[in-house]
């Protein structure tokens, strides 16, 4: 019996102000990483900061491109201190 081919997906986690929103994405669906890519520039433009790793079990390091190969990203939106 073979194994069938894994399928790599990534997934981001968008915190805001419900809580926070996952969005997931097929690594080799060229639509659905465009998508995540057009989400991920929007929120960066909105002043978020992207935190990812290729493998969920790996620390997260800052992003400041969108890079499709990272299965998990975490996306935070700007604070202000008081």
């Amino acid at each position: 019996m073979t194994k069938a081919a894994e399928s790599l997906s990534g997934a981001m986690s968008i915190m805001d102000t419900s809580g926070h929103k996952e969005l997931k994405w097929d690594m080799n669906n060229s639509e659905e990483i465009a998508a995540a890519q057009e989400i991920f520039e929007r929120l960066m433009a909105q002043g978020y900061s992207g935190f990812g790793s290729k493998k969920k079990e790996e620390p997260k390091h800052v992003l400041k491109t969108f890079d499709p190969t990272m299965e998990e990203m975490v996306m935070v939106p700007r604070t202000v201190g008081g």
